[in-house]
């Protein structure tokens, strides 16, 4: 059996970023986030007890997510960590990341995260100009990510992860190549890039909406991500997913269960979790989560069992992501059967386009294949 992921949303931050549709809130109180603390708690104690039955799976890796987990005091974060590793059995050589804002860190909190078991930190920069974090309304500046990166080196952190984002307005190419020249003086062991999307509803999206901002079209973005492949690649690191880069042996194993169907647990508000062959989510709305919790109700809603034919779409979607491809071989112990006799058509038509390349059980992604990702993964819904 494949070892388990536990990912738990702490859905706080100083201040909403313009382009954030996640469920996250402005801090108001402490006593807010201590009900919120003691219902995530509830909650992952609550479903030890309900599968106490059965052996739970080894979990190898966690993952607190945000929001910004450094933005709340780090002993909420601490106790949570804690009270996993009483629950759940923690393989020896686990990933445990947390995510980070920069401004949001102390030397403190830095020591008491070390301490409370993280090995792995996802550090959220976006970019390195100031006028384009002022435009996406972070509440850091560049100096604040130099401290941040010096405090976590100081606490000991080694495996730290960047996000870079690129296809913000008024962004040229040349930004984001500075972005990662910086970048490499701190040595980062994986990056995260991203490209932009404006979501509905979002103070970026009105903005755009109203004319107020511009973003690079498409041709522009294309290039930003070339970009980014040529000089990460020049650099050592290898693009082993659409979005990600990692020196060799740091690539992001809780991401890796999310494209590779692997289960992995999510607990707190917001949160998806893959179990049992069971897709669920819970409430995004922050009282209604603790009050459900607080009720001994279940805070979020179970999709129906995936069918088969459902789970063998998303190991082929999702597994595409992944640039060195999915494996025929590997399909078939899984499912009993080829995925290039299920999928022959779209296959077929993927691969006259351009978009995907066959080589012996392997299909994967072209180079055109990455451009344009969406068209390939919608083929196969």
């Amino acid at each position: 059996m494949n070892a388990l992921g536990i990912y738990c949303h702490i859905p706080f931050c100083v201040k909403k970023c313009a382009y954030c549709d996640f469920p996250s809130f402005s801090i108001s109180s402490d006593d807010e986030i201590k009900r919120y603390f003691n219902a995530l708690q509830k909650e992952i104690k609550t479903f030890a007890i309900k599968n106490k039955g059965e052996k739970l799976p080894l979990v190898d890796t966690i993952y607190f997510g945000g929001g910004t987990p450094s933005s709340v005091p780090a002993e909420y974060v601490s106790e949570t960590m804690g009270l996993i590793h009483e629950v759940f059995s923690i393989s020896s050589d686990s990933e445990q990341t947390i995510e980070i804002n920069p401004g949001t860190l102390s030397a403190e909190k830095a020591r008491i995260f070390r301490e409370a078991g993280f090995n792995r930190v996802s550090m959220g920069l976006q970019a390195w100009q100031d006028v384009l974090l002022k435009s996406l309304g972070r509440i850091h500046r560049q100096s604040d990510f130099i401290t941040s990166m010096g405090l976590l080196k100081e606490a000991g952190f080694e495996n730290i992860s960047v996000d870079v984002m690129y296809g913000l307005p008024g962004q040229s190419i040349k930004d984001v190549v500075e972005t990662l020249e910086a970048l490499m003086a701190f040595s980062p062991t994986h990056l995260s890039c991203y490209s932009l999307i404006l979501e509905e509803g979002t103070p970026m999206t009105k903005r755009e909406a109203r004319g107020e901002i511009v973003l690079p079209d498409e041709n522009v973005e294309r290039e930003m991500h070339w970009e980014i492949d040529g000089f990460l690649r020049s650099q050592g690191y290898e693009h082993y997913e659409i979005s990600s880069f990692a020196k060799p042996g740091y690539e992001s194993r809780h991401n890796l269960k999310y494209w590779e169907e692997i289960p992995y647990c999510g607990f707190g508000c917001g949160a998806h979790g893959f179990y049992n062959g069971v897709r669920y989510g819970n409430t995004g709305n922050l009282s209604d989560y603790c009050r459900l919790v607080e009720n001994d109700e279940n805070p979020g809603v179970t999709d129906a069992p995936l069918t088969k034919s459902q789970l063998m779409s998303e190991w082929l979607f999702l597994g595409l992501r992944k640039l060195k491809g999915i494996d025929d071989a590997a399909f078939q112990q899984r499912f009993g059967k080829s995925f290039f006799l299920i999928y022959e058509n779209a296959i077929t038509s993927l691969i006259s386009q351009g978009l995907l390349v066959r080589e012996g059980s392997i299909l994967r992604l072209t180079d055109r294949g990455q451009d344009f990702g969406n068209q390939v993964f919608m083929a196969f819904l």
